[in-house]
């Protein structure tokens, strides 16, 4: 059976957003694998600006522990992955931070079914949680001054809705729900209309989220998960009568 990759940053939030989005979206399915890196993008591209023929499958399963202890994972072939995607933070407060590094892994990860395709949480992972109501999420921003990890890790807490501060009790509907948001607010970046349209290429995003090589300031908020889920259904996942297998 062709099995598909999923490669997180993280190894705790990360999972439990996507075990979430799992029981919405991907009922009954066995075919997927999550593995975390446990390091940032820009120590990835590190990783890979060394070697351009670095394969992203092995070297997971070199620099990651947890693989191994992975039955799945651990015996896993390259030829038996059909599909790898990536979900990295923006981390504009890293050292190793730069516009050009960010753009050059977006476009080296464009495709799930090649190398893999990447997706960004900006600034990171808890984005997603980072949401009152639909209006003020469209221009909800944060000052690049609170990007670190534990600042914005509580201000995405206090300044959230309850409703998607815990990864388990987000339905369907909730998700439903940061998608639209997500998308809509994806599309306002990159065209500035208020669109429901597929974001499929993620560097006009994340050169939208750029002024020439550094971060904006402030930065709007904008989570990974969503976006792929509209990537990989299409807007049929809004539609509370699709059934969701692929």
């Amino acid at each position: 059976m062709e099995r598909t990759l999923f490669i997180f940053e993280g190894e705790k939030t990360e999972r439990l957003y996507f075990k979430s989005l799992e029981r919405a979206f991907f009922p009954g399915e066995e075919s997927r694998l999550l593995a975390s890196f446990q390091n940032d993008l820009y120590e990835l591209y590190a990783q890979v600006a060394e070697d351009e023929d670095l394969d992203l499958f092995e070297l997971i399963k070199e620099l990651n522990p947890s693989a191994n202890k992975d039955e799945h994972l651990k015996n896993l072939r390259r030829d038996q992955v059909g599909q790898i995607y990536l979900f990295f933070d923006f981390e504009p407060k890293d050292d190793q931070f730069t516009g050009k590094n960010l753009l050059n892994m977006i476009r080296r990860f464009d495709n799930e079914t090649e190398l893999g395709k990447l997706f960004i949480s900006y600034p990171m992972i808890e984005a997603i949680r980072d949401i009152d109501n639909l209006d003020e999420f469209l221009c909800r921003t944060v000052a690049i001054s609170d990007c670190a990890g534990a600042i914005y890790k509580k201000l995405s807490a206090d300044r959230g809705s309850h409703l998607y501060q815990d990864a388990k009790k987000i339905d369907k509907k909730g998700w439903q729900f940061l998608i639209e948001a997500n998308l809509r607010k994806a599309n306002m970046l990159t065209s500035g209309e208020d669109a429901l349209a597929l974001i499929s290429d993620q560097a006009p995003l994340a050169l939208a989220q750029l002024i020439n090589d550094s971060p904006r300031d402030p930065l709007p908020v904008l989570s990974a998960f969503p976006i792929f889920l509209a990537d990989y259904f299409g807007l049929d996942v809004l539609s509370s009568a699709q059934r969701f297998v692929k």
